[in-house]
C-alpha cells in the first residue's frame, strides 16, 4: 500500500470516540433536515444564518424546531402546510417547559429568500428528490473526498466509481442539469475530457444539495433525467477561515460579515491540486492532471425587503498524459459571473432576478503512433479547439396563498460558440470489421450562435388536508438550429400527493421533458456539424413514503420512454481509454426510441444515539432500440445495493459504505473473423455482462478544539479490498490465414484510492 494509504489506515484507527445523545448544528442545517422530511419552510437570511448554533436530539421534528427557534427569539407562522420563520415580539416567547406557543398570529417577517426563489422545503413534493446537507455530504466516504460523489449512492444512479457525474435512472451523462444558486452551470467538473472524475465545487461552501431523479418541477428545463440544485452557505460552524491540505486539494476558504445599516456577508474559496492518484483508469505511464478553482461571492441587504448578491468563479484544468505511443493533453478554462436581486414585494410575494455570464475555452490534442507489426498504419493526430460565451437573464416569482403556492418565471440567453477542428486518424483493420471507415480526415470550422429561452408556471394546491396537486407547464425556444431554424417545445407536467396518514404519503408524477442540444454541444469531435432535433422523454413515477420515529422507508416505481433521440458516439469495447475519439470501436448510435423502467427503494434508520444507517436497492432495465432490436445500454445496472452506517460523536465520526451492483455491459466479438467480413454493430452491441461491481469504502474524521482554533484530520479510503472492477474489453487483432484473430483483454478501473487531509479552522 502507498504511504497515503498507510496514513489513511492510521487515521481510521485514531481517536476513541464517544456517544452523544444530542448534537450541535446550525439553525440552517436543522431546517434543511426538516425539509428533507417533507416540511415546507421558508425563511429570511436576516433571521436564519450560519452563526446560530442549536442543540437538537438525534431525531428532529417540529418540536425540536420550535425549541431551537424559541431560544433565539424566533418562531414560525403556519399558512396551510407552509411554515414561515418569524421574529417573536418581546415577551411573547413561552417559558421553558410551558405548552408550545401558538404561532398562528405572529406577525409575518418580510422574507428574503436567497440562493434561489424556490427555497421552499421539498419544492414539488411529487418529485423524486433527495436533500443532502453538509453532514450527509461529508460524513460518508467519498472517492478523493469529493462531497458531490455522495449523490452517487442515491437510488437510481449508475456508476463504476470513475465519474463524479452520475447517470440517473438509465439516462446518458449529458441528461443531468446542474444549477448553483439559480445559475445553470456548464461542465462544472475537472477532468471533463476524461469522464469528469472530480467536481469543481468546494464542499466547504455547500449548504445543501437537492438531487432530483425524476418528475422534477417545470422551473428546471432542457434536461431529461435529473437535476442537481446546489445552494452555497455563507457562514457556518462558528469559524471564519479554513486552511487545508489533502491528497487531492490544497485549499483556503474564508467568509465573514460586514455592515450594520446594510448588513452583508462574503465568501472566498481557493483550491488547487493534482489528480494523478485518481486517474489509474487511464492506461498511460505518466500523467500530470493539475487543476485550480476559485469562487467568491457577496450579498448585501439593501433593505428589509431587498437583498442583492453577486459572485465570480474560475476553474482551470491543465492535463497531460503520455506514454511511448500515445499522448493526450487538455487545457480547459471557465469563467463565471453572476448577480441577483431578491425582493419581497409583499409578505407572501417574492421575486428573484438573476443575470449571469460565462466564458469557456477548451483545447484538446491527441496523438498516437502505435508500433504494431500487425497493424502498422494505425495512429494519427487530433487538434480540437472550442470556445463558448453565454449571457443569460432569469426571473423567478413565488406567491404563497392560503392553500396554494404559485411559481412562475422566464429565462432568456444568448450563446455563441466557435469550433476549430483538425484530425487525421487511421483506426486500423478493426474499424473496417465494425463497418467504420479506417481513415478519417477532418477539417471543421463552425460558429453557431443564437437565442434560447423559456417560461414556466407551476402551482401547488391543497384542496383538502390530505390531497395536494402540482400542475405545471413549460415552454422552451431555440433559434440557433443551423439546418432547420427555430424550434420550440411545450412540456406539460402533473404531480399528486396523498397523505394516507401522518406517517404515510403517496406520490404520483407524470410529464414530458425535452432536451435540445446547446450551442456548446455540437459533436464536432466526431465529425458532426449540425444539431439534432430536441429529444424528449415521457416519465411516470409512483411512490410511497413512510416516516417513523427513527425509520424512513420509500419505494418508487418509474417508467421513462424516449423519443427523437440524437445520434451519439460510444466506444463499445472500453470507454475508459486515453484517446477515445481515435479508437477503432468508436461507433455512431442513433436509436429510434429508448425505454427505461425500474424500482428504487430507500431505507434510512437512526439506530440509537449517534449511529445511523441506510440501505438502498435499485432495479433498472435501460434499453435502446437500434434497427428494430432492443439492446441494453452499457450502464444498465440490473440490480444495485448501497449500504452504509455512520457514527457521529462530539469530536469524531466514522462511516462505512458498501456498493454492489450487476456488471455493466460490453461488446464481445467472435475470436475469428473471415477477411472482408463486416459485423453489424446492433447485433453484437453490449452482448456481454461484465463481472459484478463491488467496493467497500471507509471514512473517519476527528477534530480537536483549542480556544478559537479547531484542527480536523480526515481520511477516505475507496475500494479498501483493492478489488479489480471490470470496465470493458479491449481487443488485439492478428492477421491469420483467411482472416483475423481477435484476442480479448479485459480492462479494469480504480483500485484502492486513499485520501487523507488536515484542516485548520479559526
Amino acid at each position: 500500500m502507498t504511504i497515503r494509504g498507510l496514513l489513511a489506515a492510521g487515521c481510521l484507527l485514531a481517536a476513541i470516540p464517544g456517544f452523544a445523545q444530542e448534537r450541535e448544528v446550525t439553525l440552517a442545517q436543522l431546517i434543511v433536515e426538516l425539509q428533507s422530511q417533507g416540511y415546507r419552510i421558508i425563511y429570511s437570511d436576516r433571521l436564519v444564518h450560519g452563526n446560530q448554533r442549536v442543540s437538537v436530539p438525534e431525531v428532529v421534528d417540529l418540536a425540536a424546531l420550535r425549541v431551537a427557534l424559541a431560544g433565539l427569539g424566533l418562531g414560525y407562522r403556519q399558512i396551510g402546510d407552509i411554515l414561515t420563520v418569524v421574529a417573536v415580539p418581546a415577551g411573547a416567547v413561552s417559558p421553558a417547559g410551558a405548552a408550545p406557543l401558538s404561532t398562528a398570529e405572529l406577525p409575518l417577517e418580510t422574507v428574503i429568500v436567497t440562493g434561489s426563489v424556490h427555497r421552499l422545503s421539498r419544492p414539488g413534493r411529487a418529485s423524486s428528490v433527495y436533500s443532502l446537507g453538509p453532514e450527509e455530504l461529508t460524513v460518508g466516504p467519498n472517492i478523493a473526498s469529493d462531497a458531490i460523489r455522495a449523490a452517487s449512492r442515491l437510488p437510481g444512479m449508475s456508476t463504476i466509481g470513475v465519474s463524479a457525474k452520475p447517470r440517473i435512472r438509465g439516462g446518458l451523462h449529458d441528461e443531468l442539469l446542474i444549477m448553483q444558486d439559480g445559475v445553470e452551470l456548464l461542465e462544472p467538473f475537472h477532468l471533463a475530457d476524461y469522464h469528469s472524475a472530480y467536481s469543481s465545487f468546494d464542499d466547504h461552501t455547500i449548504e445543501s444539495l437537492d438531487v432530483y431523479t425524476g418528475g422534477f418541477p417545470s422551473r428546471y428545463g432542457n434536461r431529461m433525467s435529473g437535476v442537481m440544485d446546489i445552494r452555497n452557505e455563507w457562514v457556518s460552524d462558528g469559524y471564519d477561515t479554513d486552511i487545508g491540505v489533502s491528497s487531492f486539494a490544497n485549499f483556503l476558504h474564508t467568509r465573514g460579515r460586514f455592515g450594520e445599516q446594510r448588513p452583508g456577508n462574503w465568501l472566498l474559496s481557493l483550491r488547487q491540486g493534482d489528480l494523478s492518484d485518481l486517474t489509474d483508469y487511464i492506461q498511460s505511464r505518466s500523467g500530470e492532471p493539475e487543476y485550480a478553482d476559485v469562487a467568491t461571492r457577496v450579498t448585501v441587504a439593501m433593505s428589509n425587503a431587498i437583498s442583492a448578491s453577486a459572485g465570480l468563479a474560475y476553474a482551470e484544468d491543465d492535463v497531460l498524459f503520455r506514454d511511448e505511443e500515445e499522448r493526450s493533453s487538455a487545457q480547459v478554462t471557465t469563467h463565471y459571473g453572476w448577480g441577483a436581486l431578491d425582493w419581497a414585494l409583499q409578505p407572501t410575494l417574492y421575486t428573484r432576478l438573476t443575470v449571469s455570464w460565462l466564458d469557456f475555452e477548451r483545447e484538446k490534442q491527441l496523438s498516437s503512433f502505435e508500433m504494431d507489426e500487425e497493424d502498422p498504419g494505425k495512429g494519427g493526430a487530433l487538434d480540437h479547439r472550442q470556445s463558448v460565451q453565454r449571457f443569460a437573464l432569469r426571473n423567478d416569482w413565488s406567491a404563497v396563498m392560503d392553500s396554494a403556492l404559485l411559481e412562475y418565471g422566464w429565462q432568456a440567453e444568448y450563446s455563441s460558440s466557435e469550433y476549430r477542428h483538425r484530425s487525421f486518424i487511421d483506426r486500423g483493420e478493426l474499424a473496417l470489421i465494425l463497418g467504420n471507415p479506417q481513415e478519417v480526415v477532418r477539417r471543421i470550422e463552425e460558429n453557431p450562435s443564437g437565442w434560447s429561452g423559456g417560461a414556466y408556471v407551476q402551482a401547488e394546491w391543497a384542496p383538502n388536508p390530505r390531497l395536494s396537486l402540482q400542475p405545471s407547464l413549460r415552454w422552451d425556444y431555440q433559434d440557433y438550429y443551423i439546418d432547420t431554424g427555430a424550434k420550440h417545445q411545450v412540456s406539460p407536467r402533473i404531480g399528486l400527493t396523498w397523505s394516507f396518514s401522518d406517517s404515510l404519503l403517496g406520490r404520483v408524477s407524470a410529464g414530458r421533458f425535452y432536451q435540445p442540444e446547446g450551442v456548446q454541444e455540437l459533436q464536432v469531435l466526431d465529425g458532426v456539424t449540425r444539431f439534432f432535433p430536441p429529444q424528449y422523454a415521457d416519465q411516470l413515477v409512483t411512490a410511497l413514503e413512510w416516516e417513523g420515529d427513527r425509520i424512513h422507508l420509500g419505494v418508487e416505481l418509474y417508467y421513462k420512454r424516449y423519443r427523437e433521440q440524437k445520434e451519439r458516439f460510444e466506444n463499445i469495447f472500453n470507454p475508459f481509454v486515453l484517446l477515445p475519439e481515435m479508437e477503432p470501436d468508436r461507433v455512431a448510435l442513433r436509436p429510434d426510441k429508448a425505454l427505461v423502467r425500474g424500482v428504487d427503494v430507500d431505507a434510512r434508520w437512526r439506530i440509537a444515539g449517534a449511529v445511523s444507517a441506510a440501505l438502498r436497492y435499485s432495479y433498472m432495465d435501460a434499453r435502446d432500440r437500434l434497427e428494430g432490436e432492443w439492446v441494453d445500454r452499457r450502464w444498465s445496472q440490473r440490480h444495485t445495493v448501497n449500504a452504509g452506517i455512520a457514527w457521529r460523536g462530539d469530536t469524531f465520526s466514522a462511516a462505512l459504505a458498501l456498493t454492489w451492483h450487476s456488471g455493466w455491459h460490453s461488446t464481445t466479438l467472435p475470436g475469428f473473423v473471415p477477411e472482408g467480413t463486416v459485423i453489424a454493430v446492433p447485433a453484437v452491441l453490449n452482448n456481454t455482462e461484465l463481472p459484478r461491481y463491488f467496493s467497500l469504502d471507509a471514512s473517519v474524521r476527528k477534530h480537536w478544539v483549542w480556544g478559537r482554533y479547531r484542527l480536523e484530520v480526515y481520511a477516505d479510503i475507496a475500494n479498501i479490498s483493492d478489488r479489480g472492477n471490470a470496465a470493458g474489453i479491449d481487443f488485439d487483432i492478428e492477421e491469420v490465414e483467411g482472416g483475423y484473430a481477435l484476442l480479448p483483454d479485459r480492462e479494469y478501473v480504480l483500485g484502492t484510492v486513499p485520501s487523507v487531509g488536515v484542516t485548520l479552522s479559526f
